[in-house]
């Protein structure tokens, strides 16, 4: 285990306002890593394989973004499968589903949940910012669950976008969640806190304001102006066909189109 994860856990030991500098020891790789370390627990995976495998529904606001894409079948790319709850009826709707997650027992449950509700998906083990599949691959790109959060810092966000991109035929889509912040974040003190924190220890000096470790369990970048969402996506290489922000869930989605330019 990296010795930054470890100071970060110690951290959330020692009280709340101590363990909210936990975030600012790591930097993007540790809060990557963090996060994986969460969800490759034994519990998570038998908790996530149970659910997904009795209850394989889209969410509202998933099937509502389904419903704005132009494509109602084809060659699908799900990144952060899960026990498979996403998977299971996408497939049903005429998907070839490909789900992929940074933890291997997940992969495993997922196709273990698929087969018992009578349908199949291919499986990689691999961390979604990181993608690594053939080009022009896939006809859309699933990343639900506010997924788009889970990755530290707008350059690493940014080279996810270019290899999604990459794995899309000209023209495919990419469906998006992403969490959403209706209040302002820590106050500006607290925030310089924060920084101190991070230079001293050489940690995470690439931290962005509404950067979070909710619950001590994994990274989350909430974003609070959709302008900033939008030029992610732009600079990415994707046009925005449908963007919808639900404050009262703390959800925001989109609808993208490989952009042909």
């Amino acid at each position: 285990m990296r010795l930054r994860i470890i100071f970060g856990r110690f951290l959330i030991r020692m009280g709340r306002f101590i363990q909210s500098l936990a975030l600012m020891v790591m930097r993007p790789n540790d809060l990557v890593e963090f996060s994986r370390q969460t969800y490759a627990g034994e519990k998570m995976v038998e908790g996530f394989g149970r659910q997904d495998l009795a209850y394989p529904i889209l969410h509202l606001d998933e099937q509502t973004l389904l419903d704005k894409l132009p494509l109602k079948k084809g060659r699908l790319l799900l990144l952060g499968v899960g026990g498979g709850r996403e998977a299971i009826p996408l497939v049903k709707k005429g998907f070839e589903v490909t789900g992929v997650d940074f933890v291997s027992a997940m992969v495993e449950k997922a196709r273990e949940n698929a087969a018992r509700h009578g349908v199949q998906m291919e499986g990689l083990v691999q961390e979604i910012s990181k993608i690594d599949v053939p080009a022009g691959a896939y006809d859309v790109a699933w990343l639900s669950a506010a997924m788009y959060s889970c990755i530290p810092t707008r350059k690493r966000r940014m080279e996810m976008l270019k290899k999604i991109n990459k794995a899309l035929i000209p023209g495919g889509y990419f469906i998006c969640q992403f969490r959403w912040a209706t209040k302002d974040g820590p106050a500006h003190l607290w925030e310089l806190v924060r920084k101190v924190v991070a230079f001293l220890t050489l940690g995470n000096l690439w931290y962005e304001k509404g950067d979070t470790l909710p619950n001590n369990i994994e990274f989350i970048h909430a974003f609070s102006k959709e302008d900033e969402v939008r030029s992610e996506f732009a600079e990415g290489g994707f046009e925005v066909l449908h963007l919808h922000i639900a404050e009262e869930i703390l959800l925001g989605g989109a609808v993208l189109k490989k952009s042909l330019s």
